[in-house]
Order: C-alpha cells, then structure tokens, then sequence
C-alpha cells in the first residue's frame, strides 16, 4: 500500500504572524530589561559611566523608532519604549531627564535652537498671509463711506458696544437702540467693536449652548443689526470699529479652514454687506501678527478720533479703573467699550483744560454674554445693558454724553420711557439655557 501522505500544516494568516512577531519582540526585550536591570545603580556608583550609557540609550531608541511599519510603524513614545525598549525608563529618566530631551539627544526631535528658528519662521508665515488677507479684503475699507460735516454746530453720536451677535444681543437694549435711532436721527453711528462674537474662533472656556448658531449666521445677525440700525437712521455716517472678537474672523478667514464650509464668501466686506449698508470700517491693525502680544498691541490700534476732540476706541486697558486708563493714554474726550460696565471719569490739565471719558455698557444681554467667561453672580461685576449717546461740539471744542442703562424691565432717555416685553423678558431667559 502507498504510504500515507502527511496533511499539510494550514498556514498562518497575516494577523497571527504579526502578534507572533510582536510578542517576540516583547519577550527579547523583557530578557535585556532584565539583563541590564542594574545598569542604574552602575551608573549612580560610577558616574563616569553615564556618557557610555546614553550613546547606548540613543541607539536603542533608534532601534525600537525603526520597528517595520508593517508591525508597529515609527515610534518614539515613553510607552513605546517601556515595551520594546532594552533599558528601562527610570533610566532614562536619570540620565536625560525629559522624555523630549532624550529624543532630541537620539536625533529623532530637532534640537530646542532648531524647533525654536522653525516656530519662527512658521509664526511669521502665517501672520504674512493673514496680513496678505487683511490688505485686500478689509483695508481698503478702512475710513470709507465718510460722511460727516465737522462744520456743524454739533453732531450727535450713538455708539453702542460689545453686541456679541444675534444670539447674545439684549432683546431689550435693541429695541430701545432702535427706537433713540428712529427718533433722533444721529449724525454718526458707531459699533464699537465685537459686533460678533465667533465662541467657535475663541480659545476661551466655550460653552456648547453657544454654538447655537453656525458662522454664517453669526454673521447674518451681525449684519441684520447694521441694516436695521442703518433703516433707523439712514442719513448718519455708520462706522464699524473692529473689535478682538470681529478680529478672530480676519483672522481664521485667512487660513480658509474646513470649519468655513457654511460661509457663502470668504471675503470679509462681502460677508458684512459694507458696500451695500455702506458702512466704513475703522481697523488701523496691521493685521501682521507672529505672537499673541504682537496681536494684543495690534487690536488696541483700532480707534477713532473726530477732529482731533473726541476718541472712540473699543478699549484695550482692562482691570480697575479702566476708563481712567482709556483718558490718559489719549488725552482727549472719548470713549471706549469692552469691559462692558458704564464708567464715566473726569481729569484735565492746564494744557486740555477739563476732559471727559465715558466707558460705555454692552449691548449684549449681560447674564448671557457672562455665562461664557465670568463665574458667580454677574452682578458683582457691574456689567450692564445700554448705549451711549454723545455730542460733539467743535467749534466749541466740547464733548458731552448721556448714557442710555437698560435695566431689567426699564430704559429711559431724553424723557421717554421704555419697558420690557414678555416676549423680550422670555427672549433673555432663553439665552441662558445651555
């Protein structure tokens, strides 16, 4: 009879081998731990030793980074190490210290000199292309649609602050915008600064209830404010002053990221409709940032000054008597916003005579702009709705201002009377759920 023929081993698939190979692995690197398990205490009773020891280190760590990628792929990693690695990680830690320091001594990280010249360069990189954005899509709209007569008697200004979008917004604080708007026809109206408030472009503690509303129709809200306000008062030179939060846009915009799928334009003034409201900008930023201290002192350049009297800037000077900080930095009547509490301070000299500075509320909701930075009772702060309402006297070479404070249920300004709605009342309570 013929012999019987043996039945062939069934063959290992893909998977198998590779745990196999792996777990190898694993086994001869527990044996050399092992092995070299006294290395650490040769090297702490013989520190001559340590030079020796570290090129030993470099070149295991090279070893485990070229494991095949068909096993593992490339890998430098702490916990990568403690597996395949021959040594252990308590002695790396004594002859390198850092993690990153023992993977820059093996050449697997560029040398801090290195990764220090390449951050630069990538810093600068960016904030040219961002500035490259700025000087074709929002520069030139810098001071346009000018159209006030300084040779008036007086001219009055309404400058609101800190919108922070349509989702924000106090319903009651822009009715009663509206409403002075409609009725008293300013010569001047100004947005000073955060028109919108961008949480999904914000580094800050963001809460989800803010993202609400996508980017494009943060941007619809914003716009739909200077339309309203522009059919309120359709003869006043409107200007938008740029503010941190309006900056984040120009600034993300630049980089054209996936995150910008639901804009319809990527270019700035179409986006805000300034040539159709006819609005102008005020945004002296060069836009040309590498740091955040460079991006700092560049947002504090957006400010207005009307006939070298009065000054409008959102503000940049924060913590106690801010508005006090805003008068001596300028020198002249003004005013700022961004801290979002009314302040008005009084100082002079006999060179500017007496001067004024008025640091305005916000047109935002308080409670609900507060949620999203601001722990505790928003109240101990002093943030609080409203407006102001400024007139400029330049022949006179004098400034006066009136604020318009929304409170809870009451606003009031010039003798008219203003109180909230349900609706408005039930519109603010809505803000605050998450």
């Amino acid at each position: 009879m013929p012999a019987k023929k043996k039945a062939a081993k069934p063959a290992k698939n893909a998977a198998a081998v590779k745990a196999e190979n792996i777990e190898a692995m694993m086994s001869k690197a527990n044996g050399a731990r092992e092995k070299n398990a006294d290395l650490l205490e040769r090297v702490r009773m013989d520190p001559g030793l340590a030079a020796k020891v570290k090129e030993r280190l470099c070149k295991d760590l090279l070893r485990v980074y070229a494991i095949p990628r068909e096993l593992l792929g490339p890998s430098a990693s702490r916990d990568r190490y403690r597996e395949h690695g021959y040594y252990s990680t308590s002695l790396v830690t004594y002859l390198f210290g850092l993690w990153a320091e023992f993977q820059r001594v093996a050449g697997i990280k560029e040398s801090l000199g290195v990764r220090r010249v390449m951050n630069n360069i990538s810093k600068t990189s960016r904030a040219q292309s961002v500035a490259g954005y700025a000087e074709q899509h929002v520069k030139p709209w810098d001071g346009a649609y000018n159209s006030l007569d300084l040779s008036k008697d007086n001219l009055l200004f309404q400058i609101g602050s800190d919108f922070h979008g349509a989702s924000l917004i106090d319903p009651f604080a822009y009715r009663v915008w509206k409403d002075v708007a409609k009725e008293h026809q300013p010569d001047a109206v100004r947005y000073n600064g955060d028109l919108v408030d961008f949480p999904r472009l914000s580094r800050h503690r963001q809460l989800p209830g803010h993202f609400a509303l996508n980017l494009q129709q943060e941007i619809d809200g914003g716009v739909n404010i200077m339309a309203e306000t522009r059919a309120a008062a359709p003869n006043a030179d409107h200007k938008y002053i740029m503010g941190n939060h309006d900056i984040r846009l120009v600034t993300a915009l630049a980089d054209c990221a996936p995150v910008f799928s639901s804009l319809r334009d990527l270019r700035f003034a179409n986006l805000f409709k300034l040539d159709e409201l006819e609005i102008g900008l005020v945004c002296r930023s060069t836009f040309l940032n590498p740091s955040a201290a460079h991006q700092k002192r560049d947002i504090a350049q957006n400010w207005e000054t009307i006939d070298d009297l009065f000054t409008i800037v959102h503000g940049f000077l924060c913590g106690k008597d801010s508005a006090r900080k805003h008068l001596r930095r300028f020198m002249r009547y003004g005013t700022n916003g961004h801290l979002h509490n009314p302040e008005m301070v009084s100082e002079g000299s006999d060179a500017t005579g007496v001067i004024q500075w008025w640091q305005s509320g916000c047109m935002a909701s308080p409670q609900a702009v507060a949620s999203e930075y601001m722990p505790g009772p928003i109240d101990a702060n002093g943030w609080n709705a409203g407006f102001l309402m400024v007139r400029i006297f330049p022949k006179h070479r004098f400034v006066t201002a009136d604020f318009v404070n929304v409170g809870e249920s009451v606003a009031t300004y010039q003798g008219r009377v203003w109180t909230i709605t349900p609706a408005e009342r039930a519109a603010r309570a809505a803000q605050l759920i998450i």
